[in-house]
């Protein structure tokens, strides 16, 4: 079985292209040597992402996020284990995602980002984890 984690984290400060693309060659070479696959999305401040593997393996990446200075608000969105990977070609997907692409998406004409913080009664209605989904979905 591999587990699995979504969470989603405000950026604690601005990260510039440059900072972003380094991040994600880091996460890709890393997440590869781990046998750790994903979803990466960067949107208006925020990361949303989900990361799959061995469990001992997935528990040491999240502390390590956990950890990281870069990010602030960690929110566990879901976690469990599945029998496949839902990301088995991508060590890392990414997505930049922009406000007119969350609204096709979500239908949230107005979404901020401190809606992806709020508390969900359902985990299935989160915002992000809906824009992950879609992601899945359509890989």
């Amino acid at each position: 079985m591999l587990k699995y984690i979504a969470y989603v984290s405000r950026q604690s400060h601005i990260i510039t292209d440059k900072a972003l693309k380094e991040l994600l060659e880091e996460a890709r070479n890393n997440n590869t040597t781990s046998a750790i696959t994903g979803m990466l999305i960067c949107f208006h401040g925020t990361f949303i992402q989900y990361i799959e593997g061995e469990e001992e393996n997935v528990d040491w990446l999240y502390s390590k996020i956990a950890k990281d200075k870069r990010h602030q608000n960690i929110t566990e969105l879901d976690s469990g284990f599945n029998k496949e990977r839902a990301f088995s070609d991508w060590s890392m997907a990414f997505k930049r995602l922009h406000k007119n692409e969350a609204f096709e998406i979500l239908g949230y004409k107005d979404l901020e980002t401190a809606q992806l913080f709020d508390n969900y009664q359902s985990p299935d209605e989160h915002p992000a984890l809906n824009l992950l989904n879609n992601y899945l979905k359509n890989l």
